[in-house]
């Protein structure tokens, strides 16, 4: 097993502002770039980095989130895609470490960081411990059943409870390390961000809503807000990017 931990990029022209915003929903800074274009932010469950749009060589657009994952061994990790027949698997190496590339179902390009112990140049962030119980989920706007599910479970992932035609969740680490969630696209011109599938920043906490979004709003985010649906309770709060960011309160149960 590669130990794969779920890891979103979100590219942004407001890197300080993010990374503030993500700390009061409760995560925790990890390692910065010298040049401050880049920071790991840690959940409980999964982690969110932060790259400055400006200095994306992929052509990142500010407020723009794409599916991304550490792991452990990448060699291994290697293997075990190519065997489960993922397609362009490559490994090469960065000044940071090792880097696993492949293509997803869709065509999209998926890059797969090696682990490290030497923060090659990276500056180590010492601060308390995140939020526990706060988990990071991209959500994937995708069709439930396609092929995207059974390429998560490649990487390592495990799907959480039944497949459905409109959500269902993949577990890092039994969700320790993260999840990926798989939506339904319900409008077209929300599924695509400069040519890839669009990708949402979205949480889940055991923490009671009503007290993270009493916390947004003495931040500064005014308009966090928590609505009671029939399938559980959400806070809405718009990021310094301008997005929706929401957080559902924990249901999962992997």
């Amino acid at each position: 097993m590669s130990g794969i931990v779920v890891r979103p990029v979100r590219f942004t022209d407001n890197i300080e502002a993010m990374q503030q915003f993500l700390q009061t929903l409760g995560l925790r800074p990890r390692i910065e770039s010298e040049g401050g274009g880049w920071v790991d932010m840690v959940a409980g469950g999964g982690m969110v980095a932060l790259h400055t749009a400006e200095t994306s060589d992929t052509g990142g657009l500010p407020g723009e989130t794409r599916l991304s994952f550490e792991a452990d061994d990448v060699d291994a990790l290697a293997r075990q895609l190519t065997n489960a027949g993922v397609q362009g698997v490559a490994v090469y190496d960065e000044a940071y470490g090792q880097v696993l590339t492949c293509t997803d179902p869709l065509g999209d390009p998926v890059t797969i960081d090696g682990r490290s112990d030497d923060p090659y140049g990276y500056r180590v962030i010492p601060t308390d411990a995140p939020t526990a119980g706060l988990c990071v989920i991209p959500v994937r706007l995708t069709e439930p059943r396609g092929p995207v599910g059974p390429w998560l479970e490649a990487l390592g992932l495990t799907r959480v409870g039944e497949a459905n035609d409109w959500y269902v969740m993949y577990a890092a680490g039994g969700g320790d390390h993260g999840l990926v969630g798989l939506h339904h696209v319900y409008s077209d011109e929300l599924a695509m961000v400069a040519g890839r599938a669009a990708v949402h920043l979205t949480f889940e906490t055991a923490e009671a809503l009503d007290d993270v979004a009493a916390r947004m709003i003495e931040s500064g985010y005014a308009d966090a807000q928590v609505t009671r649906e029939d399938v559980g309770s959400v806070l809405s709060v718009t990021d310094p990017d301008g997005r929706e960011c929401q957080v559902h309160e924990q249901h999962h149960d992997a």
